[in-house]
C-alpha cells in the first residue's frame, strides 16, 4: 500500500479553529499525516485559538485585512488555497462549518478533484439569506463533499432530503462538544489558566448572590436596528433586576459599537463589557452562567450541551435541536418575546446537561471513518490526474479591437500606495500599462497577484488586470506614450525635500524618452520642481520639453481606503510647463476621471497641492493650542471645543496626540523650504504639531510621577493605539510611535501597547514584551493613555477605567453633553492633565527621556 498523502485541514475563523483542533489532534494520534492550512480570515482571534492549543499552522495565508468584504476574501482565498493544494498534493481536504474559507476551500479542492470531507454538515434554516452568507456556503459545500460528517439526526435528514448519497453521510456529533470537553477538563485540572478578571467576576456574582448572564450578539442580519432593540431591552431589564449580572463580550463591528453607544449599556452597573474573550475564558463563563442570550451558532451548541437555558436572538436557527429540547428558546429581536423569555429564564433556573449535539468524541469517530477509506487504498492524486492538470483558466475579458488597435502605452514609476492603484485604473481604462519599480521582490509579488499594500478592491482588480494582460510589473523600463511618476518624496533631517527618487525616475525615463511622449509628475513636490524635472530631462536627452515631449504636474488627491473611487470621481488640477503639456496630460486623465479637470501651469498646481494639506496642518495646530490653554486652567479641551463649535461659523477640529501619515506632516515643510519669508504661520503650526507628541509624553510622565509618589513599584502604563489615525492599519509617521519610543525608556514605567488593528506579532516586533490585547492591558494598567480614537475603543466599559488614571488625547471618551441652559461643571479628575509647561523645548525633550 502506498503511504497515504497528508490530509489538509482548512481553517479560517475562530469558530472553525475551535471545532477543528480536536480533529487535528485525533488525526495526529492516529498517525495520519495532517497539514493545517490557516487562511487567517480572522487574524488575532484565530491566533488566540492556536496559542491555546499550542499549534502552529503549516501554512498561514494571512488573508485578513481591515474592512475586508466577501468579494475580496473569496477571490484571494481561491488562488492561495489552490497553490497550497498543488504543493501538498493531499489525499483529502477537510473543511468545517459554513464560512467563506470553508466554501472556498471546498471549491479549490473540487477544481483539483481532491475528495472533500465536510465537518458539521447538514445544518439548514432553508432560507438562503439567514444566516447570510452561511446558508449558501454550506449548501455549496454539501454539493461538493464526498464525506458528510453530520452532528445530529436532524442534519442527516436535511442532507437526505437534498438527495445526498446516504452512504456518504455519517452521524458523528459536533466537534465543538469535543473542544468544550477538552478545554473544560484542562481548566479544572489547572493545565489551562483562566484570566483573573473572569474569575473575579464569577466570584463576585457568587458573593453577591447574583445570577450570571452571558450575552453575545453580532449577526449582520440584525444590523438594521435589531441589535439596538435587543441592547435597549436588556438595558432596561438589567436596571430593574440588580440580582442579575451580565457579561457582554462585544463584537468590534462598527454597527455593534454604535448600538452599544445608543443603548446606554456602558452605564449599567451590573453589566461588564469587554472585547472578545479568549476561548478558555468563554468556556469558564459558560460553565458558570445561569442563562445565555446569544445569536452565535457555536455558543448555542456549547450552552445547550452544558444545560444552560439559552435565549436565541435569531429569527431562524439551523440548530433546532436546542429549541425542541426546551433548553433554548427562539426570540429573534422581538422586544416582547425577549422580555418574556428573560423573565422566565432568569427566574426559573434549570441546568440539565445534554448530549443532543454530541458526546464529546466526534473527532475520533470522524478519524475512524477516514481510516477505513485510507485502508481501502483510495486512489490518491498523482502526476497523471487532476493535480497535474492545468486548472480551468479564468475567463479573460477581451479588450475591444477598436481600443486595442489605438492602445496607448503607459508606464507608472513607483508601485506604492498611489502608483499601483493608478496603474490598475489606467489598465481598466484600456491602456496597456507597465508598472516600474526598483524593488524586485515587490515586482515579483505583484506579478504573482499579491498587491503588497492594503486597499479595498485592489486585490481583485489586480487579478483581473493581470489576467487580461493589461498590466505587468517590471524592473525594466520600456518605451511608452505616457510616464506617470509616483515615487516617494520624503524630507531630510534638515526638513528639506528629498527629491532623489524623483530624479532617479527622470534618469530612468530619459533612457527611453522619444518624441511625443508625455511625462506626468504625480509625486508631491516643492514649487518649481516640475520645471527642474523637465530641465533635467532636456539635459539628459537633448529634447526640448513642451515641444518634443511634454511635462505636467497632476498631484494625487486621494484618501487611503477610498483610492479607487477618488481617482475617478475627484476633481483634478493639471499644471504643465506650457499649454501643450497641459493638454497632453489631460488626454490621459480624460480616459477615466469623471470629476472636473482644472488646467493651469505647473507651479500653481504644485502650490495648490501643498496648501491643501498645509491648511489642515494649521487647523490641527490651532486645536492643539486650544488643548494646551484648556489644560492650563483645568478644563476639558473637548468640552471647550464643543461649546465653541456651537457658533454657526466655527468648526474647530479635535485635538489629538499629533499629526502623522505621509502628507499633512510632510507637505508644509516643502512650502517652508521654498517660501521662507512667507510661511511663518506654517512654520509655527508645524513646530506645534511636531511638539505635540512631546507634550503628550510630558503629561504621561507627570501622571507617572504622581502615581510613583505613593509606591515603590513600577507604573503599568497602557498606550491605546499606534496607527497614525483612527480605524486604519497604517503606522507611517505615527505620532503614537514617537510617544511609545519615549515612554518605553522611562525607568519607572512598565509600558504596554494595545493596537487592535495591527496583528499582535507586528506590534511585538516593534515593542517586544509590550504588545497586549485591549482586555489584558486594561486589567493590568495603572494608567490608561488613549492615543488613537479607534471606534471600538468607544465601547470600552467605563467601570474598568474607574480605579485607573485615564489620559484621553483623542477625545474618545468625550460625549456631547451640553444642552440649552443646562450646567455642566468641569470634572475635577482633569487636574492631572495640567502640564508643567507648554510645548517642551528640544532640551526639555531630551530630559523627558
Amino acid at each position: 500500500m502506498t503511504k497515504p498523502a497528508p490530509i489538509v485541514l482548512i481553517v479560517g475563523t475562530r469558530p472553525e479553529g475551535i471545532k477543528m483542533m480536536p480533529v487535528y489532534f485525533a488525526l495526529k494520534e492516529a498517525n495520519i499525516p495532517v497539514i493545517l492550512c490557516s487562511t487567517m480570515q480572522h487574524d488575532q482571534l484565530l491566533q488566540d485559538v492556536y496559542d491555546l492549543f499550542g499549534i502552529t499552522p503549516d501554512y498561514d495565508l494571512g488573508v485578513m485585512r481591515l474592512n475586508q468584504d466577501l468579494f475580496y476574501v473569496t477571490q484571494s482565498l481561491l488562488q492561495r488555497i489552490k497553490e497550497v493544494l498543488l504543493k501538498v498534493k493531499p489525499s483529502y481536504v477537510l473543511v468545517q462549518g459554513d464560512t467563506t474559507s470553508t466554501m472556498v476551500g471546498a471549491m479549490a479542492a473540487f477544481y483539483l478533484k481532491i475528495p472533500v470531507g465536510h465537518i458539521e454538515a447538514g445544518l439548514r434554516t432553508h432560507d438562503l439569506y439567514a444566516p447570510f452568507p452561511e446558508e449558501m456556503n454550506r449548501k455549496v459545500v454539501s454539493s461538493i463533499a464526498q464525506f458528510h460528517f453530520a452532528p445530529t439526526q436532524c442534519n442527516v435528514d436535511n442532507l437526505c432530503a437534498e438527495s445526498i448519497n446516504d452512504a456518504s453521510i455519517y452521524l458523528t456529533g459536533n466537534t465543538v462538544v469535543d473542544a468544550l470537553r477538552i478545554v473544560k477538563n484542562n481548566i479544572e485540572s489547572g493545565d489551562i489558566v483562566v484570566s483573573n478578571h473572569v474569575h473575579s467576576i464569577i466570584q463576585q456574582c457568587k458573593q453577591n448572590k447574583q445570577k450570571l448572564m452571558l450575552l453575545t450578539m453580532h449577526r449582520r442580519e440584525s444590523f438594521d436596528g435589531g441589535i439596538e432593540r435587543v441592547l435597549k431591552t436588556l438595558h432596561a431589564f438589567l436596571q430593574e433586576h440588580d440580582d442579575i449580572f451580565c457579561i457582554y463580550p462585544f463584537h468590534p463591528n462598527p454597527h455593534v459599537i454604535n448600538a452599544l453607544q445608543q443603548s446606554g449599556m456602558r452605564d449599567v452597573s451590573n453589566c461588564y463589557l469587554s472585547e472578545p474573550l479568549l476561548y478558555q475564558d468563554l468556556v469558564c463563563i459558560l460553565d458558570n452562567a445561569d442563562v445565555v442570550v446569544t445569536d452565535s451558532g457555536g455558543i448555542q451548541e456549547e450552552a445547550v450541551s452544558l444545560g444552560k437555558q439559552t435565549i436565541v436572538l435569531r429569527e431562524k436557527t439551523e440548530r433546532q435541536e436546542g429549541i425542541t429540547s426546551g433548553i433554548a428558546q427562539l426570540v429573534g429581536t422581538d422586544v416582547h418575546k425577549l422580555q418574556q423569555a428573560l423573565l422566565v429564564y432568569t427566574q426559573n433556573i434549570e441546568h440539565q446537561k445534554s448530549t443532543i449535539y454530541g458526546d464529546g468524541f466526534a473527532s475520533q469517530k470522524i478519524v475512524e471513518i477516514l481510516k477505513t477509506h485510507i485502508k481501502k487504498d483510495y486512489r490518491l492524486p498523482n502526476e497523471q490526474n487532476a493535480l497535474a492538470m492545468t486548472p480551468v483558466k479564468k475567463h479573460e475579458a477581451s479588450v475591444p479591437d477598436k481600443i486595442r488597435g489605438n492602445m496607448k502605452k503607459v508606464t507608472v514609476l513607483g508601485l506604492g500606495y498611489i502608483g499601483l492603484p493608478t496603474s490598475i485604473v489606467c489598465a481598466e481604462s484600456g491602456f496597456q500599462v507597465s508598472g516600474f519599480d526598483i524593488d524586485a521582490e515587490r515586482v515579483a509579488a505583484i506579478n504573482n497577484g499579491e498587491p503588497v499594500i492594503q486597499e479595498p478592491d485592489l486585490f481583485e482588480k489586480l487579478q483581473i488586470a493581470l489576467a487580461q494582460k493589461q498590466f505587468r510589473a517590471t524592473t525594466e523600463i520600456i518605451p511608452s506614450d505616457y510616464f506617470i511618476v509616483a515615487v516617494p518624496t520624503p524630507f531630510k533631517e534638515c526638513k528639506t525635500a528629498d527629491l532623489s527618487y524623483v530624479f532617479q525616475a527622470a534618469q530612468t525615463i530619459a533612457s527611453v524618452l522619444k518624441k511625443g511622449d508625455t511625462i506626468i509628475l504625480e509625486s508631491t513636490v516643492p514649487v518649481g520642481a516640475t520645471d527642474r524635472f523637465a530641465a533635467f530631462l532636456q539635459e539628459k536627452t537633448g529634447l526640448i520639453p513642451g515641444e518634443v515631449f511634454f511635462v505636467a504636474h497632476c498631484p494625487e488627491r486621494v484618501l487611503p481606503g477610498k483610492i479607487f473611487y477618488e481617482l475617478i470621481h475627484n476633481d483634478r488640477v493639471i499644471g504643465g510647463v506650457n499649454k501643450d503639456s497641459v493638454y497632453a496630460a489631460r488626454e490621459l486623465y480624460a480616459a477615466f476621471v469623471e470629476g472636473n479637470m482644472y488646467l493651469t501651469d505647473a507651479k500653481t498646481a504644485e502650490l495648490v497641492k501643498l496648501i491643501e494639506n498645509s491648511s489642515r496642518d494649521v487647523e490641527i495646530a490651532f486645536a492643539h493650542q486650544v488643548a494646551s490653554m484648556a489644560y492650563a486652567i483645568g478644563s476639558d479641551p473637548y468640552e471647550v471645543i464643543e461649546l465653541a463649535n456651537k457658533h454657526p461659523r466655527v468648526n474647530i477640529l479635535r485635538p489629538s496626540a499629533g499629526v502623522g501619515g505621509h502628507c499633512i506632516a510632510v507637505d508644509p515643510w516643502f512650502l517652508i523650504e521654498t517660501f521662507a519669508q512667507q510661511t511663518q504661520l506654517l512654520n509655527t503650526a508645524r513646530n506645534i504639531n511636531d511638539g505635540r507628541p512631546l507634550q503628550v509624553v510630558e503629561y504621561i510622565f507627570k501622571a507617572v510621577r504622581q502615581w510613583c509618589s505613593k509606591t515603590t513599584l513600577k507604573c503599568n502604563v497602557l498606550l491605546m493605539g499606534l496607527t497614525y489615525k483612527p480605524d486604519v492599519d497604517d503606522m507611517r509617521e505615527s505620532p503614537s510611535i514617537r510617544i511609545a519610543d519615549l515612554v518605553k525608556e522611562h525607568g519607572s514605567i512598565n509600558m504596554m501597547v494595545a493596537e487592535p488593528h495591527i496583528n499582535q506579532k507586528k506590534v511585538s516586533a516593534l515593542y517586544p514584551d509590550a504588545a497586549v490585547s485591549v482586555t489584558d492591558g486594561l486589567q493590568k494598567a495603572d494608567i490608561v493613555v488613549f492615543l488613537v480614537g479607534h471606534t471600538r475603543f468607544k465601547a470600552i466599559d467605563k467601570k474598568i477605567l474607574k480605579d485607573k488614571k485615564v489620559l484621553d488625547f483623542c477625545g474618545i471618551l468625550h460625549t456631547p453633553k451640553f444642552e440649552h441652559e443646562q450646567i455642566y461643571w468641569p470634572a475635577q479628575s482633569l487636574e492631572f492633565f495640567m502640564p508643567e509647561s507648554n510645548v517642551p523645548t528640544a532640551s526639555q525633550a531630551q530630559e523627558l527621556q
